[in-house]
Parts: structure tokens; sequence; C-alpha cells
């Protein structure tokens, strides 16, 4: 390899570090986003069964003699679940969205570490190619230098 070869495949390399190193960090951010959103899930998911909880036990109360302020407290509290499973709801439409587009981050980083990696075979390909190339011209030298000196050599010995 001659030095600017060299130099470029060094450079690509460094490159393709770089780009190994991005698609770490994507992954480890959609796995940070993938926790976020099987948390939000769950937190929704804990939140409906409570309200489903509260809903018998206040039909369950409603068939009973019960204070009328205990149905209104319920009653508030029901909404108040409501409104909380309706903000849990929209944080796990946020964090499914966010998860979406670290996965999205991940592809592209890992399309163009392949790319750049096609790159590097297809230099490395061509390098060989040259080395052989050029070990066959220098072979097909020293073998034509060889087939003249023993032509001189025969030419002087007769």
């Amino acid at each position: 390899m001659t030095r600017t070869p060299r130099a470029r495949t060094a450079r690509l390399e460094r490159i393709i570090e770089y780009r190994r190193r991005l698609t770490e960090q994507a992954q480890q951010r959609l796995a940070e986003e993938s926790r976020a959103a099987s948390a939000a899930e769950e937190a929704l998911d804990r939140l409906k069964r409570s309200r489903r909880e509260l809903a018998d036990d206040l039909e369950q109360l409603a068939s009973t003699p019960v204070d009328p302020a205990v149905l209104e407290t319920g009653e508030l509290y029901q909404r108040w679940l409501a409104q909380q499973a309706s903000e849990h709801a929209r944080t796990l439409e946020l964090a499914r969205e966010r998860e979406e587009a670290a996965r999205e981050a991940l592809l592209s980083q890992q399309r163009e570490q392949r790319k750049l990696e096609k790159v590097q075979e297809r230099w490395q390909a061509e390098s060989s190619r040259e080395a052989r190339r050029q070990e066959s011209l220098l072979l097909d030298e020293f073998a034509l230098s060889r087939y003249c000196q023993s032509r001189q050599q025969e030419g002087a010995s007769q």
C-alpha cells in the first residue's frame, strides 16, 4: 500500500469506529426510551385497574344505604382517576413516539455503519488486487531479467 491509501484506510477506520460509538449510543437511547414506555404503560394499567376497582366498589355501595357524601367523594375520586388515566395515556403516547424515534435513529445509524463497512471492504479488496498486480508485475520483471541474463550468457558462451 502506498501512503495515501494507508492514510485513507486509517481515516475510514476512525470514521467507522465513530459510527460504532454512535450506534451504541442509539442502542442505549432506544433501551432507555423502551423502559420509559414500559413504565408509562404499567402506570396507566395500575390507574385503569384502580378505576375498575373503584367503579365496582361504588356500584356495590349504590345498592346499599350509604351516606351521599361517601358516594359523592367516590365519584370525585373516580373523575380524578379518569383525568389521571387520560394524562398517563398521553404520557404513554409520547413515550411510544420517543421510542419509535429512537428506533428510527438506531436503524439509520446501523445503515450508515454498514455503508462505511462496505466501502472499507471494497477499498481493502481494491488494495489487495493492486498488491497482487504489483507483485505479478515484479515477478514478471524478475523473470524477464533472468531470461535476458540467460540469453546473454548463452550468447557469450557460443
